[in-house]
C-alpha cells in the first residue's frame, strides 16, 4: 500500500489504528450509563424520517427492514456484504471494481441509496461503490420497491435503499470494539461509542480494513491475467471516521451526520478477455476519498409538520491505467473531483384522517476531470474538464385512511434535469417530465393485509453516460434519451408473533432502456451506450420468518423473475439479471451462550454479454456461509464479549455475476466483538 491520507495528511496504517484506539478509549471512559448485554445486536429506534417522508408505526407493510441483529452477525466492514439480506437484491462487482446492487432486475443507476435521508449516489454516475460504505455505522437497512414515494426525488425507478444511523434509548450508553482476522490475509478493526442523555444523543466511531485480495474459486476459468490462488489486483485498504449528533424536543428534532472515507484498491481484470484483442482494464484506484455532511430537521407545529434534509459532499478519486497485468507501468491516469449538495423539504398538513404533503427537492452536482497520458519520456496533462447537472422535483402527496382498516397514498411530481456545464461537448436540452406513485393497504384481519402499488418513474441519463469515455473504453452516443418505467404490484402479508409471511407479484415495463453494445473502432472492441426499445421484468417475491422453537428460527426470501429485453418485434435476455435469487438464514442457539448461524445464497441463471454482442449463459451458484459464536456477560463491570469464527462460501462454489469476474471463493475469519 502507498499510504492512506486523511484529507491531505499522510498517515500509515499503524497510526490510523492508534488514533482509532485512543479515540475509542476516550469515548469508552467518558460515556456514562448502563448497557444491556444484548446492546451489541439490538437498539431501539425513535421515529425516523426516510427520504423526507413520515413513516407511521401502523403503516410499514411495504417496508422491508434488516435490523441490527442481522447486520452484526455478518461481520462485514461494508454494507455490500449484507445487502443480499434484502429481497430481490443482487450484489455484484463490475469491471471498474465498483460493488453495486440491483433490485428486481432494475439497473444500479435506477436504485437510489440514502444515508439518513440524503442520497449517497455520486452525481457524475448516479451510483456509489458500496464496498466503501461502512456497515457498523448503521442501525438498520430498509428497502422500498416499486413506485416509491414522490418525496425521494428523481431517478428512483428501481426503488430506494435507506441506510439508517443507530439510535439509543434515553439515558443509555454503549461502547463497542471489533477485532477480526481473516484468511486470505485480511483484518479489520472497528470502534464505536454512542450515548443518549435526556434529549441529546451522540455517536462517534471509525474503522480500518485491509485485505491482500480474495481467493479465486478452484473451478473458475480465467485464462488471462490470473496466476495463483489470490485474485490478481484485488487488494484493498480503507479507513473511515463517522459521527452522528441528535437533539429532540417537544416541537421537533435536529440531526447531523458526518463521515469521511479514505481508501485505495485494485481492480481485478476481466479474466476471459485476451488483451491482444480486447481493451482490458488494468486499473488501480490509488486515491478514493468521500466526505459527506447530512443535516436533518423536523418541526412539529400542528397542524403543519415540516421535514427537511440538507446535504453536501466532496468525492475525489484517481484511476491509474496500467500497460499489462504486471501493473508496473502506468499509461493513463484520470483525476476526478466531484462536489454535490441538495435539499429536500416536505411540509405536511393533517386534517382528521387526511394528510397533504407538499414536496420540494433540488440537487446540484459537478464533476472536474483531468486526463493524463503517461509514457517513459514524461506525461501530457489534458485540459480540465467540467461537467455539471441540476436535478429537481416539485409535487405533492395525499394520504388518507379508509373504512377497510388501512390507508391509501397518491403522489405526483414534475421532475427535471439540466446540464449547465458540458466542457467541449454539446449541452443537453433541459428535460422535464412527470412522475406518479400510488399505494394502498387493506386490512383483512388482525394479522393480515393486502397491498397494492402502481406508478411510473423516469430515469435521466447520467453525466458519465452522456459524456464519459472511461479512459477511452467507451464511444459516446449523442442521441441517448431518458428511460421511463411503469410499475405495478399486489401483495399479501401475514404477521404473527412466531410467523411472518409476504408474497408479492410484480411487473415492470421500461421504455427506452439504456444498455450497452460492443462496437469495433480501429480494430479494437469498445462499448457504447444505446437506448433499446424497452424491457419487461415479471416476477414473484416471497419473504418470511418462522420461529420453530425458543432456540431455533429460520428467515429468508426468494424471487423468481423473467427479465426480458424488448427490441422491435423480438425479445431477448437482459444482461446479468438472474432469473432466481434466494437467501435463507438459519439461527440455532446451541446453549444459552453459544449460537450457530448459517446463510445460504442461491443465484439462478443469467446471461453475460460476449464481445460479439452474443449472450452467454452464466452458471447458477449456491453459496453457504456459517458462523459460530460464544458470548459472555460480566455482571461486575458490564462487559459483553462475543467471540466468533466463520467461513464464507464453505464449499468454494463458483459465482459468476459477470463474464471473467468471479466472486470470492472460500474465506475464513475469527474475531472478537466487545461491548461495554
Amino acid at each position: 500500500m502507498r499510504g492512506i491520507n486523511i484529507f491531505t495528511i499522510p498517515l500509515s496504517t499503524c497510526r490510523w489504528a492508534g488514533i482509532l484506539i485512543v479515540m475509542g478509549c476516550f469515548l469508552f471512559k467518558s460515556a456514562s450509563g448502563q448497557v444491556n448485554p444484548d446492546s451489541l445486536v439490538e437498539y431501539s429506534l425513535s421515529e425516523i424520517v426516510i427520504g423526507g417522508e413520515i413513516r407511521h408505526a401502523d403503516y410499514q407493510q411495504r417496508l422491508f427492514r434488516v435490523r441490527l441483529a442481522t447486520l452484526a452477525q455478518q461481520d462485514k466492514a461494508d454494507i455490500a456484504g449484507v445487502l443480499n439480506q434484502l429481497p430481490s437484491a443482487h450484489v455484484q462487482t463490475n469491471s471498474r471494481g465498483e460493488t453495486l446492487v440491483y433490485v428486481r432486475g432494475a439497473g444500479d443507476r435506477q436504485v437510489a441509496i440514502f444515508l439518513d435521508g440524503a442520497p449517497l449516489n455520486i452525481g457524475w454516475d448516479n451510483r456509489i461503490d458500496l464496498s466503501m460504505i461502512p456497515a457498523n455505522v448503521l442501525g438498520n437497512i430498509t428497502l422500498e420497491r416499486g413506485a416509491v414515494s414522490s418525496a425521494y426525488g428523481p431517478n428512483v425507478s428501481g426503488g430506494a435503499i435507506n441506510l439508517l444511523s443507530r439510535s439509543l434509548e434515553e439515558n443509555t450508553a454503549v461502547r463497542e470494539g471489533t477485532f477480526q482476522y481473516g484468511d486470505p490475509s485480511s483484518w479489520q478493526t472497528r470502534l464505536m461509542a454512542a450515548g443518549r442523555k435526556g434529549k441529546t444523543s451522540i455517536m462517534i466511531g471509525g474503522n480500518i480494513t485491509k485485505t491482500d485480495g480474495f481467493r479465486v474459486p478452484d473451478s473458475a476459468n480465467l485464462p488471462f491475467g490470473q496466476s495463483g490462488s489470490i485474485r490478481t489486483n484485488s487488494d484493498r485498504e480503507s479507513a473511515v471516521i463517522y459521527g452522528r449528533f441528535g437533539r429532540e424536543g417537544q416541537k421537533g428534532s435536529l440531526g447531523l451526520t458526518l463521515f469521511h472515507t479514505v481508501s485505495e484498491k485494485g481492480v481485478a481484470p476481466e479474466g476471459h478477455l485476451n488483451p491482444a484483442l480486447e481493451d482490458v482494464r488494468y486499473w488501480r484506484y490509488p486515491r478514493w476519498r468521500n466526505t459527506m455532511a447530512i443535516f436533518n430537521a423536523v418541526k412539529n407545529d400542528s397542524p403543519v409538520h415540516l421535514f427537511t434534509t440538507v446535504w453536501a459532499s466532496r468525492f475525489n478519486q484517481e484511476i491509474d491505467q496500467y500497460l499489462d497485468e504486471s501493473f508496473s507501468e502506468i499509461t493513463f491516469q484520470q483525476e476526478d473531483v466531484d462536489y454535490s449538495g441538495g435539499v429536500r423539504a416536505v411540509a405536511e398538513w393533517k386534517v382528521q384522517k387526511t394528510s397533504i404533503r407538499g414536496i420540494g427537492y433540488v440537487s446540484s452536482s459537478s464533476h472536474d476531470q483531468v486526463d493524463v497520458e503517461r509514457s517513459p519520456t514524461g506525461e501530457i496533462r489534458g485540459p480540465k474538464q467540467l461537467y455539471s447537472n441540476v436535478l429537481y422535483s416539485v409535487g405533492s402527496e395525499i394520504a388518507r385512511g379508509h373504512r377497510f382498516g388501512g390507508q391509501w397514498v397518491v403522489g405526483a411530481t414534475m421532475d427535471g434535469m439540466t446540464t449547465p456545464s458540458t466542457f467541449d461537448k454539446p449541452r443537453q436540452p433541459t428535460i422535464q417530465t412527470w412522475s406518479v406513485n400510488s399505494e394502498a393497504d387493506v386490512k383483512l384481519s388482525k394479522n393480515s393485509y393486502l397491498l397494492f402499488n402502481a406508478g411510473s418513474k423516469p430515469r435521466f441519463p447520467t453525466l458519465r453516460e452522456l459524456y464519459g469515455v472511461a479512459l477511452n473504453r467507451f464511444v459516446l452516443n449523442d442521441d441517448l434519451k431518458s428511460e421511463r418505467s411503469w410499475m405495478s404490484e399486489v401483495g399479501y402479508v401475514l404477521a404473527t408473533a412466531d410467523l411472518s409471511f409476504q408474497i408479492t407479484g410484480f411487473v415492470v415495463r421500461t421504455m427506452d432502456t439504456i444498455d450497452q453494445r460492443n462496437v469495433i473502432v480501429d480494430g479494437k472492441t469498445k462499448r457504447q451506450r444505446v437506448n433499446l426499445d424497452g424491457s419487461r421484468v415479471l416476477g414473484f417475491e416471497l419473504s418470511g420468518a418462522i420461529r420453530i422453537t425458543d432456540w431455533a428460527k429460520v428467515e429468508g426470501h426468494a424471487t423468481w423473475m423473467r427479465p426480458r429485453l424488448i427490441d422491435g418485434k423480438t425479445s431477448g435476455h437482459l444482461t446479468e439479471k438472474p432469473e432466481t435469487l434466494m437467501t435463507l438464514n438459519g439461527e440455532l442457539n446451541l446453549t444459552p451462550s453459544s449460537r450457530l448461524t448459517t446463510t445460504a445464497i442461491y443465484v439462478g441463471k443469467a446471461y453475460g454479454l460476449g464481445t460479439g454482442n452474443e449472450h452467454s449463459v452464466l452458471p447458477t451458484s449456491l453459496e453457504l456461509n456459517a458462523r459460530l459464536s460464544k458470548t459472555h456477560y460480566f455482571n461486575s463491570n458490564g462487559l459483553f464479549i462475543d467471540a466468533f469464527a466463520g467461513v464464507d462460501n464453505l464449499f468454494d462454489s463458483l459465482t459468476l455475476p459477470q463474464l471473467g469476474l468471479p466472486s470470492p471463493g472460500r474465506s475464513l475469519r475469527i474475531g472478537l466483538n466487545l461491548s461495554y
